[in-house]
């Protein structure tokens, strides 16, 4: 009865500590694949993981070694944390696909394999555990996404080790029922954990979707403008790169709702953000387009050469495509008007802000003369030329 309760004890408090391994190396591969990581970034978690699962694997065979020295006989030898290191070696190999992880993991059963003692055929059991660690990492998104593909390998992956564990043991009878039940528990404890994380995962993804993209255009907001403004003018200032900034308005938007309706209006602010992004898309230099108003838009363009034709030619690319669309109605078809205003950076900039604040005056410049206009770096243009006088 004592043994069983001090097997008990062993394995909640083992369970306890993966656990924790679990948790911190969730949290790693979290941030390993955030967009914004450079290379350098995810090879030192890489190190970091590397490092946390070794650590695990060495602290449940310590403390393996510590209770077979205490007990003062090897009956069991490796039985009593194996399912933990088992465990440990699964989890790391399913939630990361990163090559570090499955050299470090190749390497550490390799040096486990050899170590343990009277298994004279023990690279078969290796080659095996192999086979096993390749199709964990190839399949991983296939095992992880149903209980009925995780459960059968997880059984299947303990297999090599059980075998090699009993062979080194001469077949001594360990509690069968005891090591594949604790085991499985593990399996389930580790599979819930996993489940609630991940779904809990996307649901702070759509938050952060939903609280960074404009929800009728699915144009990136105000907020992501002002970070995105912000980065390119830290960069600018850093290296010298620079970025131009385009504001643009769709004229007389209030007489099209009060026309034809605000569902139509709707439908012109959604067909305008797609054109733009279609648009964009064919600027030579990096540009997203962001809804920083009711009818206004912006879009930031990184990376430019300080050119005045270029910036003419894509604003009146950008005004022709955006006029020659045409919505239908109740009362037949229409067509818009859009004006512009552009400026780029300049290294003299105080704040992040004074390049959109002359792009947004130059827009408002286009609409005091006449709207249906384009202002560039606070001059007046016509088909991509400056006005005379202007």
């Amino acid at each position: 009865m004592v043994e069983l309760a001090g097997r008990f004890v062993t394995f909640i408090t083992n369970s306890l500590v993966l656990v924790g391994y679990v948790f911190v190396y969730n949290w790693l591969t979290n941030r390993q694949y955030r967009p914004n990581q450079s290379e350098r970034q995810r090879y030192i978690l890489d190190l970091y993981m590397v490092g946390l699962t070794t650590a695990f694997l060495v602290l449940f065979h310590t403390a393996s070694v510590i209770s077979i020295i205490q007990s003062h006989n090897g009956v069991g030898f490796g039985w009593t944390y194996i399912n933990f290191q088992i465990a440990t070696v699964l989890y790391a190999l399913l939630r990361s696909r990163r090559p570090a992880i499955f050299t470090s993991i190749v390497v550490l059963l390799l040096i486990w394999f050899w170590w343990i003692p009277h298994t004279s055929n023990w690279l078969v059991y290796y080659a095996a555990s192999m086979v096993l660690v390749a199709a964990a990492q190839w399949y991983s998104p296939t095992i992880n996404r149903r209980a009925w593909y995780y459960f059968p390998f997880a059984i299947a992956f303990d297999l090599p080790f059980f075998a090699t564990n009993y062979m080194s043991l001469g077949g001594i009878n360990v509690g069968w029922l005891w090591q594949w039940a604790t085991s499985i528990v593990l399996f389930i404890v580790i599979w819930l954990l996993q489940t609630r994380m991940d779904a809990s995962r996307r649901r702070q993804q759509r938050l952060l979707h939903d609280a960074r993209i404009d929800e009728l255009t699915k144009v990136h907001n105000f907020r992501v403008f002002n970070e995105d403004l912000l980065a390119a003018y830290d960069e600018c200032q850093q290296s010298g790169t620079y970025y131009a900034v385009y504001a643009l308005d769709v004229d007389h938007f209030k007489e099209v709702n009060d026309r034809y309706g605000h569902l139509v209006g709707n439908r012109v602010l959604q067909t305008v953000a797609a054109e733009l992004q279609r648009l964009t898309k064919t600027i030579e230099f990096p540009a997203q387009v962001y809804r920083t108003g009711g009818e206004e838009f912006s879009f930031l363009i990184t990376g430019p050469h300080p050119d005045f034709k270029k910036a003419c030619a894509i604003c009146q690319s950008i005004h022709d495509h955006l006029c020659a669309l045409t919505f239908d109605s109740d009362q037949g078809p229409f067509s818009i008007t859009v004006s512009l205003g552009q400026d780029r950076s300049d290294t003299t900039d105080r704040n992040y802000l004074e390049a959109y604040r002359r792009a947004d005056q130059y827009l408002y410049n286009s609409k005091r003369n006449g709207r249906n206009s384009i202002t560039v770096a606070g001059v007046l243009i016509s088909d991509g030329q400056p006005l005379a006088g202007a």
